[in-house]
């Protein structure tokens, strides 16, 4: 095999990993990718997404802007969206939303633009997806609160080393099986990530519906749902 088609076979592979939520191997292929065809550009687009789900935001946004091309050239769309995704985790939520734009001008069928809102329409929203759930979970949220964040943090993957900055939605606490013999020490509660959720649908009803999945999926967790569960559920 030479080293093109090896290159090729460990970007599939890095590829197949990131599906399966395993981005510290995803890494390592792609990097040993690019060491056999220094010129992949999925095995460079590849490396610097892993990077991003390793919260290594400083190291990701050095590499995707190594990848951007001249001025005055057309940019790839899957860079700059994931650009965008970069730079929201580090804070720049302006230049963030103008590489969105731009990966959706480049491609506005495959990158829709986020449907953005601020605090209270989205909240709105969110009281209205609350109204439509089952009778069980709305009992359940009296108990346990939904609290709405832009963006997840390092400080609450700290928490939950398993989640990735693309995440929508996060049940924090101890699950309902837990709850006797292995408390977590924190609050129960699920948090919704707005900027995460933005980015989900390409209309506010788009959106509603992710919102209310994510919900009947993060109160799944906390009934004591694990992920396949929740996968058989239709709720994955």
């Amino acid at each position: 095999m030479n080293a093109e088609a090896r290159a090729a076979a460990l970007v599939e592979e890095a590829n197949d990993a990131l599906d399966e939520g395993d981005a510290a191997s995803a890494l390592d292929r792609f990097e040993a990718a690019l060491r056999d065809d220094p010129e992949h550009w999925g095995a460079a687009l590849g490396r610097v997404e892993a990077l991003h789900l390793l919260w290594r935001a400083d190291e990701a946004l050095r590499a995707v802007r190594e990848l951007a091309p001249p001025r005055g050239e057309e940019d790839d769309p899957d860079r700059a969206e994931l650009e965008g995704r970069i730079l929201e985790v580090l804070g720049d939520l302006e230049g963030a939303d103008r590489l969105f734009a731009e990966a959706h001008r480049l491609e506005p069928d495959d990158f829709p633009l986020p449907v953005r809102m601020n605090e209270s329409d989205f909240r709105g929203i969110l009281d209205k997806v609350l109204e439509s759930m089952p009778n069980v979970i709305r009992e359940t949220i009296t108990q346990v609160p939904v609290l709405v964040e832009l963006k997840p943090t390092a400080e609450v993957a700290d928490r939950a080393p398993h989640i990735n900055p693309d995440i929508v939605g996060l049940f924090v606490g101890t699950t309902v099986g837990e709850r006797v013999t292995a408390p977590s020490g924190y609050p129960d509660v699920v948090l919704l990530f707005q900027r995460n959720l933005e980015r989900a649908g390409r209309s506010r009803n788009e959106v509603a519906r992710e919102i209310k999945i994510t919900l009947l999926h993060e109160y799944g967790h906390y009934l004591g749902f694990d992920e396949e569960e929740l996968e058989h559920l239709g709720l994955g």
